[in-house]
């Protein structure tokens, strides 16, 4: 009797059966090389950063007073006005400092960055020790990638004024870009300890220590900035918490951090995935599909999660779903072997042969060395009659990885299709020699026995 099973896993956290006998070869167990997502998806928005409000005390005049009314302009949000009264103020006393700095705060809230990092060089050329205008110019100076012409402005702000918090955070955002987790770590503890309430450096520092591996103190940040900040605001440090939980396995707890995150923000679509993830993790199969589907409504961009949809409706046995997921994947991503290989294993289980071969030519164009889909394309050719294209897929899998003993079995399965008795008999011997010692093909290597004693003279 020949056979064939598959096995998809399902990405990330979990894998599951989906066997079905059918008549043919041995087949591989299909373990798509999935490109995991990141667990942790909960993405930290970076801190907005509130350039400090012009300096007040300058003498009254005319200059002054055009002076104070951008700055009331720049309050309300009103930028370009904002923009005309620091002009004006400037026509009257081009070396005003403070009119320059307001005029580079509002020229970077209109998205003028080069006129506003000109405006705060003019400032620091008349009054060079203004600690929030090398703050401020280090902001503009990292919103265009100079990241280390924006480290040498925060360290120049530090120097003039060490005990503000603002450039010591915005230099650990500086030096986390730049690479150096140590010295961003460094400096939002600086920040902390100038400003302990600060939740968003909390989460910060919580991100960066998840990087480096050490969760426990990624976790105790999270809290901390939970305790600091409620509200909907509250719900990306719950988005982090429950992605940092769930890498650590504690299952309930990032569930219900990853609820808490939906409930303050219900169409955050990462909650909803993270939710999803830590779902799969606890076997709630039912409850990780509506949560991956929530992601698909609320954000249709996402569309790699319709492989990881089409898993869970495979598993769950709704074959024509799986089928719609996995073309809509392959409709954004035609080349993404995993989904080839797992719609492949499904066509193949529902009797299309033919378009599961073609499936499978295709994950190998884009997977070449997928020792399962060799051997599954090899089985469903065997199916076909086209012993000398099986022969040549299950080769190529017995090459790609010798010890693997499916290939071997099923080159001998392919062997007795073209009586070629001595070299079907090579190969069982050769699957038993590899295979005896795995419990799961201990009834297989009794019956390949029992048919060896037929085969040999």
């Amino acid at each position: 009797m020949t056979w064939f099973f598959a096995r998809c896993s399902i990405a990330v956290l979990a894998a599951f059966c989906l066997a079905a006998p059918l008549s043919a070869a041995l087949g591989h167990d299909a373990r798509p090389a999935t490109k995991k997502r990141s667990v942790h998806r909960a993405r930290s928005s970076s801190p907005q950063i509130i350039p400090q409000k012009p300096r007040p005390g300058v003498q009254t005049g005319e200059a002054e007073s055009l002076y104070y009314g951008g700055v009331a302009l720049h309050a309300k949000g009103n930028y370009v006005e904002a923009v005309e009264k620091f002009q004006a103020a400037l026509h009257k006393r081009p070396d005003f400092p403070e009119a320059h700095h307001a005029l580079g705060l509002s020229l970077a809230a209109q998205g003028a960055l080069d006129e506003a990092i000109r405006e705060y060089r003019a400032a620091l050329s008349v009054q060079p020790e203004f600690a929030a205008i090398h703050n401020n110019l280090g902001v503009a100076l990292s919103e265009q990638g100079k990241v280390d012409e924006a480290i040498e402005a925060y360290r120049h702000a530090i120097r003039l004024q060490p005990g503000n918090a603002a450039p010591h955070h915005n230099l650990a955002l500086a030096l986390e870009a730049k690479g150096d987790a140590d010295g961003a770590i460094e400096e939002y503890r600086e920040t902390l300890r100038l400003q302990p309430n600060n939740a968003t450096a909390h989460n910060n520092l919580g991100l960066v220590l998840q990087r480096k591996g050490q969760l426990d103190e990624a976790i105790g940040e999270y809290r901390a900035a939970l305790r600091l900040q409620a509200g909907s605001a509250a719900a990306l440090y719950c988005l982090n918490l429950s992605a940092a939980l769930l890498v650590k396995g504690e299952l309930d707890g990032a569930i219900g951090s990853g609820r808490t995150a939906i409930r303050l923000q219900p169409e955050n679509a990462d909650a909803h995935y993270n939710l999803g993830l830590a779902l799969k993790a606890k076997g709630d199969f039912n409850g990780a599909l509506a949560a991956f589907r929530e992601v698909l409504k609320l954000d249709p961009g996402q569309g790699a999660l319709h492989y990881e949809v089409g898993q869970l409706l495979d598993r769950a046995g709704d074959d024509a779903g799986a089928l719609t997921e996995y073309r809509a994947m392959l409709a954004r991503q035609p080349s993404h072997a995993p989904t080839q290989e797992a719609l492949a294993v499904l066509l193949q289980k529902q009797g299309d042969i033919d378009g599961a071969i073609a499936a499978y030519r295709s994950a190998l164009q884009a997977a070449p060395n997928s020792v399962a889909a060799q051997n599954n394309l090899g089985v469903a050719l065997l199916n076909k009659g086209q012993v000398d294209d099986a022969l040549a897929a299950f080769r190529a899998a017995a090459s790609l990885q010798p010890n693997d003993p499916v290939a071997y079995y099923n080159l001998g399965e392919a062997f007795i299709a073209r009586n070629q008795r001595g070299e079907a008999i090579q190969s069982y011997r050769r699957y038993i020699g590899l295979a005896e010692a795995q419990p799961d093909h201990r009834d297989k290597v009794e019956a390949v026995r029992k048919h060896l004693a037929v085969l040999e003279p």
